[in-house]
């Protein structure tokens, strides 16, 4: 059977045949936070019913988890520059300009999956591995052209720092990611973590 696919997104997963579904999912998390959001206002408000909901995700952690994981889903890999810094300034931007979009969504969701055990175990099981997606395609190219050695795309450090320092930027501190932060994050940190070499 071959999955039919649009625009990157899996016809088969019901969340990409309910785009407008979780679309208000997201809203309604940066609306009302993740306790105060339910099935009913989610229902109501995309104007589908309950069953159609529960036929597909037995319970609201589970359905927040897909809308979450459906959001990433239409993120591109990051463009090939031909250079590893080059495709780490792509990537660092692209994780700016998400970051300033969804503060307010990644600050819903930090604090629901400090009050909510099964909501953190889904998103730490089904929606964080998928961020490393970017960052796992600009290791794998700059090792293809031999910048940096093979074994420097398992090393979970580079892949926290990335993502880890853009967000505390502009969500922690409130300052600008601006090309002169990245370039220094690129250049002093991200660069040498990758071409270290275990002895």
């Amino acid at each position: 059977m071959q999955t039919e696919r649009r625009g990157g997104l899996d016809q088969t997963d019901p969340a990409a045949r309910n785009p407008e579904l979780m679309a208000t999912v997201i809203d309604l998390l940066r609306e009302a936070g993740y306790e105060r959001m339910t099935i009913d206002a989610i229902a109501a408000r995309a104007r589908v019913s309950k069953a159609t909901i529960y036929r597909h995700w037995p319970g609201k952690a589970e359905l927040v988890a897909a809308a979450l994981r459906h959001r990433q889903v239409a993120v591109q890999t990051p463009a090939d520059t031909g250079s590893l810094r080059g495709d780490l300034l792509e990537l660092l931007r692209a994780t700016a300009t998400i970051c300033i979009t969804d503060g307010d969504l990644m600050q819903a969701l930090i604090f629901a999956m400090r009050t909510n055990p099964e909501l953190a175990q889904l998103v730490r099981q089904h929606v964080l591995p998928a961020d490393q997606v970017g960052t796992v395609a600009v290791v794998v190219r700059a090792a293809a052209r031999g910048e940096i050695p093979a074994e420097a795309g398992e090393r979970h450090l580079f892949h926290d720092i990335a993502p880890a320092m853009v967000m505390s930027r502009i969500v922690a501190h409130g300052l600008p990611a601006d090309d002169a932060f990245l370039t220094q994050l690129v250049d002093q940190v991200l660069i040498p973590v990758l071409r270290h070499r275990s002895d």
